[in-house]
């Protein structure tokens, strides 16, 4: 029996599952269930907070989320490329937007430059912008092809003459010159007899007064002229003239223009004109010029005066 006792206690110490609480061998801590538990969460969030720390080093350049979509960005395109075509505004110009862009610039504090006009289109395609405005140096940003409130024209115009062209045309055309007709007829008058003078436009001799001038065409434009008389001179030769005045003269007896001579002689005699004139372009409405073409060296016609005899007569 002995025996069998010390073999059983023998097999217990063997397996752990006996021995006194002070015995020598130490036993192991208890662990409960909530403890456990804890630690187990604490790792999750380790390791769901490892993964976004790494997600956010990965897609930091691309500012992606840990779900790996990337956010909304306004990448920046590149520019497109465009064609511009421009227009200086000089003084005295016709184009109503070169005049705005006149009047506009005069009243800039920060103008820089010549008043400009500038037509945009993007290449590749036929539709153009504008007029932009500008008197600075260099070119505004192009215009926003969105915006509807931006000009869209087929093409820019044609380049508008200025005044000052339309007015050095209207000088070279081929204006005839005035005569100067009086009576009595036959270019001789009598001492202290008023003689009536006329201005006189020979047919076939150029533009007259109430001639509309053939086409003229300056830059890409068809110009007409219209032409009217400003005023006459008269020039008697004896040191007389009528002076400057819209009256063209007449015959007797109501004529305007008259001069008595109070000596015989013969008298260079002529009539100064200056005329003006109307425009239009392209066919279009009729507009003062404000141009004088002053006439130079009209013809000279040579007056005789004769004086009368006076005789007693036997009846």
């Amino acid at each position: 029996m002995r025996i069998l006792a010390l073999l059983c206690a023998s097999a217990l110490i063997a397996l752990g599952l006996s021995g006194p609480a002070g015995a020598d061998v130490e036993p192991k801590p208890k662990t409960n269930n909530f403890q456990t538990g804890a630690h187990a969460r604490q790792e999750r969030v380790t390791d769901v907070q490892r993964q976004l720390d790494k997600d956010r080093a990965i897609g930091g350049g691309t500012r992606s989320r840990s779900s790996g979509k990337a956010e909304d960005i306004a990448w920046s395109a590149p520019p497109a490329k465009w064609v511009t075509k421009e227009r200086t505004c000089t003084g005295g110009g016709i184009d109503p937007a070169c005049s705005a862009t006149i009047i506009d610039c005069r009243t800039n504090p920060d103008a820089s430059g010549p008043p400009r006009l500038i037509w945009w289109r993007q290449e590749g395609t036929e539709q153009w912008y504008g007029p932009t405005q500008t008197c600075l140096p260099g070119y505004p940003a192009p215009p926003d092809v969105n915006d509807p409130t931006i000009p869209q024209t087929s093409a820019p115009p044609p380049p508008v003459p200025t005044i000052r062209q339309i007015r050095e045309a209207f000088m070279a055309l081929p204006f005839a010159k005035p005569e100067v007709s009086m009576q009595p007829v036959g270019n001789k008058t009598l001492v202290n007899l008023p003689t009536y003078y006329q201005a006189a436009w020979p047919e076939g001799a150029g533009l007259k007064p109430g001639d509309v001038s053939k086409p003229v065409q300056l830059l890409s434009w068809t110009i007409e002229f219209k032409v009217a008389s400003k005023d006459y001179r008269y020039t008697f030769g004896d040191d007389a003239s009528s002076g400057w005045t819209e009256s063209s003269g007449g015959v007797y007896p109501d004529g305007d223009i008259t001069h008595t001579y109070d000596s015989t002689g013969t008298h260079s005699v002529k009539v100064d004109a200056r005329l003006v004139g109307q425009f239009r372009l392209n066919g279009g409405a009729w507009q003062d010029l404000g141009a004088v073409a002053d006439l130079q060296d009209e013809p000279v016609a040579e007056l005789q005066v004769v004086g009368t005899r006076t005789r007693l007569v036997d009846n």
